[in-house]
């Protein structure tokens, strides 16, 4: 079997849960189960009060069901779950029960069984899933068999109690009509055990096919007319405080009355609530509570009922008053029982399925709408002709991988369930907030256009505009928001939510904060998906190629070192550029492999010029991504790529941009100090685009700095360029480092750079990268 995910087994339990088919509620339960967990066997059986007889009260086998048999529970797994409330077996059941004749005839693999237990906590009987394989099952069956447990439990217990009490009443008829034989008298007496035994009848079948709201109302009114009480009623105790409960349904005279909250101290209620039954034979309208406000002061019988869940747990109460005081008790409470016991079992359903939606349709960190949920508005929303256009928000915050790192994940997790606050605050009662996963949000908002969409956006970034104080830790955050239109850009919801990913993307490669949808863009991610995975098999396969751009000595032209260059040709595409290609493999999480590859490129085509006589002076210089420089085994792959090709590792040096180091100083620190231990050189790259400070740059272990191709590209027509690039070799100077200028095209450009005293020098002028079999040709001959 495979497995089911979470939320498809909690929205399928939602769906399902309060259905109830012609076969009965057993039947449809057993059915449901074989469906939701996809075993070939579900049964629910009723095991005697000695332990001794089991009797299959619904069975689910093969897609159809079987009909019930008795049998005895000795040597059985069914004995196994009598006696440990629970029974998992994976495999070979049958040979651990040879004399289970039921095992051996369905040749059942796998078998699992759990207790069914009344409200009260007596055992009852057994739910059991089969399998004719071995047996694996979700992580979550948990919880769906825990919850068909308890409400096979409730049902089953009123199943017994109803027919408990219709067999007292037909004793009780019976012995009357012998009676009533001779004493017309007690005709009466007959008339009115008929009519309660008619009523309670009337309950098994009239109220059964009703649930929730319905049902309870239902429920109520029927109690109250079995019993000829003039009041009936159903109340809750408060979640937060259990002095208080609240009515669910009340009927007075037969009509559906307003709910209202109560005082329990000091009412017949609050003795139900403490000794589970209440009975007040006369004058009980001056117990009432309070906040009846007199509307019930002509009252004088009253009878309660507690309402406990599966685990005995208290959790409202259920009630009947009458206008006249209480003569016969006994069937008002034996009738009361049964309508309590299924008003239990119909309560826990509910709070059942209201957490079974929560775990479905709910973000457990933020407590907003999950993806699911959000679906299914939008989908709504989209089926609802009264609204002719609407705008949905997609929204990323940026760089919040960066606080889940440093700060934790519970503090990430704080910091978002913060966000999310802010985020609603900010909306309209119409704008729908949800949680798609990660950092990333979404809003619906009916009825507007580009400029209502923008109002929603700008709203929403000047929620987070402030530093986010959370656990005395201050967090800054900002987003990206993609925006598109229904029906300017989708006809259909997920086109909508696809073209307003696309739009979300866009804003952030272009750092904007918001970006409204344009049908280019749907073309430029549509190449880029097509690229990423070519580029994917490309990295796989080893189809890239290196090229080498040498580095010389700006006095004597001679040659220093070479830089390796990533280059890729593919067959469909041609020549890619790396601007393109690199971008895209650090977007995807290619990068590291693509890094890897290069590092074990360079040692294998040092080693091939080795082999031809050809020795190459300095060092060959590789690119390394931040990402792959926070990798911890950098340093044992670059390590085992020279040992396999018996290259030194000073033969290489590595070159880090400006901002991938100040990513995370620290740990960069002690990184460039590893590789240098190790004996690789290392370089600054693209220095003066980024932010490092100058404490920091005097604590790597650094060789050399260079000068970013912006700054040296203008630097003879620009007095700030100039000074920008005079700024950096002086700096470098005074702490000791090399500088390396890239990007020289012009004999000016050398002789400045070498008036202000940097020595060292890449470029067109000189060359442009080159395949490995020319720039042996050119510089190594």
């Amino acid at each position: 079997m495979s497995p089911t995910s979470a939320p498809e087994i909690f929205r399928q339990l939602a769906d399902k849960l309060s259905y109830v088919s012609e076969e009965g509620f057993f039947h449809h339960l057993v059915r449901f189960l074989a469906d939701i967990l996809k075993v070939d066997h579900a049964v629910v059986e009723h095991i005697d009060s000695h332990h001794e007889m089991a009797t299959t009260l619904a069975m689910w086998s093969q897609e159809a069901f079987i009909e019930g048999a008795t049998y005895a529970l000795k040597a059985t797994p069914c004995q196994q779950v009598a006696d440990l409330s629970t029974y998992f077996i994976s495999s070979r059941v049958c040979q651990h029960f040879p004399n289970d004749k039921r095992l051996n005839l369905l040749n059942v693999e796998g078998y699992w069984g759990i207790a069914i237990t009344a409200p009260d906590g007596r055992f009852l009987g057994v739910i059991a899933l089969m399998h004719s394989s071995p047996l694996v099952l979700p992580i979550y069956a948990d919880d769906v068999l825990r919850i068909a447990s308890a409400l096979a439990g409730a049902e089953l217990a009123r199943q017994l109690a109803e027919s408990h009490t219709q067999e007292r009443l037909l004793y009780k008829k019976r012995a009357l009509q012998r009676i009533g034989r001779h004493n017309q008298t007690l005709v009466n007496t007959i008339n009115e055990q008929q009519r309660f035994q008619q009523a309670v009848v009337n309950v098994a079948t009239a109220v059964s096919a009703e649930n929730g709201e319905a049902f309870l109302h239902q429920l109520t009114a029927h109690m109250a007319e079995a019993l000829s009480a003039e009041v009936g009623f159903i109340a809750l105790l408060d979640d937060q405080d259990s002095d208080f409960a609240h009515t669910l349904t009340l009927y007075v005279n037969g009509e559906l009355q307003d709910n209202f909250a109560y005082y329990l101290p000091g009412v017949p209620c609050h003795k139900v609530m403490v000794e589970q039954e209440c009975i007040v034979h006369e004058g009980a309208a001056i117990m009432l509570p309070k906040e009846s406000n007199g509307a019930l002061n002509w009252v004088s019988g009253y009878v309660g009922r507690r309402l406990d869940n599966s685990h005995g747990q208290p959790m409202g109460l259920m009630g009947v008053m009458f206008k006249k005081p209480l003569d016969e008790v006994d069937i008002v409470r034996n009738v009361l029982q049964i309508f309590a016991a299924r008003a239990a079992s119909e309560l826990e359903r509910q709070r059942d399925e209201v957490r079974i939606r929560q775990l479905a349709f709910c973000d457990p960190g933020t407590q907003l709408p999950n993806r699911a949920a959000f679906m299914r508005h939008l989908e709504r929303v989209f089926a609802d002709t009264q609204i002719p256009e609407l705008a949905l928000l997609l929204l990323d915050l940026n760089h919040f991988k960066e606080i889940n790192d440093t700060a934790g994940h519970d503090l990430g997790d704080l910091v978002l369930k913060a966000v999310a606050s802010n985020f609603a605050a900010s909306l309209t009662k119409d704008e729908f907030l949800a949680r798609l996963g990660g950092d990333e949000f979404v809003v619906v908002c009916p009825g507007v256009g580009a400029i209502g969409a923008l109002a929603a956006a700008q709203r929403l970034c000047d929620s987070i505009a402030y530093p986010m104080l959370v656990e005395e830790h201050s967090f800054e955050l900002s987003m990206g928001i993609g925006i598109s239109l229904y029906p300017q850009h989708a006809a259909t919801p997920l086109e909508l939510l696809k073209h307003t990913d696309i739009a979300m993307y866009q804003a952030k490669r272009q750092k904007l904060s918001t970006c409204i949808f344009e049908p280019w863009m749907g073309r430029v991610v549509a190449e880029q998906l097509n690229i990423a995975k070519r580029l994917a098999s490309a990295i796989a396969e080893k189809q890239l190629s290196l090229h080498f751009q040498p580095q010389v000595d700006l006095n004597s032209g001679q040659l220093i070192g070479a830089e390796a260059l990533c280059r890729w040709h593919d067959e469909e595409l041609g020549d890619v550029s790396p601007g393109k290609f690199i971008p895209i493999a650090e977007e995807r999480g290619m990068i590291v492999a693509l890094g890897y590859w290069v590092i074990e490129e360079a040692c294998r085509q040092l080693a091939e010029w080795r082999a031809q006589g050809h020795s190459m002076p300095g060092q060959l210089a590789i690119n390394i991504a931040a990402q792959q420089f926070e990798e911890e085994s950098l340093v044992t792959n670059l390590l085992d790529s020279c040992a396999s090709f018996s290259i030194e590792p000073s033969q290489l040096s590595l070159e880090i941009t400006e901002s991938g180091i100040m990513e995370n100083p620290e740990e960069a620190i002690a990184m460039t100090e590893v590789l240098k231990g190790k004996g690789l050189g290392l370089s600054i790259d693209d220095f003066g685009t980024g932010y490092s400070s100058l404490a920091y740059l005097k604590r790597f272990a650094a060789d050399k700095i260079k000068i970013d191709i912006s700054f040296v590209r203008d630097m003879l027509t620009s007095d700030n360029d100039r000074v920008i690039v005079a700024t950096i070799i002086a700096m470098a100077n005074t702490l000791g480092l090399e500088t390396i200028a890239e990007g020289i095209e012009s004999q000016d450009q050398i002789a400045a750079l070498l008036s202000l005293g940097c020595n060292q020098g890449q470029g067109y002028y000189f060359d442009r990268p080159l395949a490995a079999e020319q720039f042996v040709q050119r510089w190594l001959c």
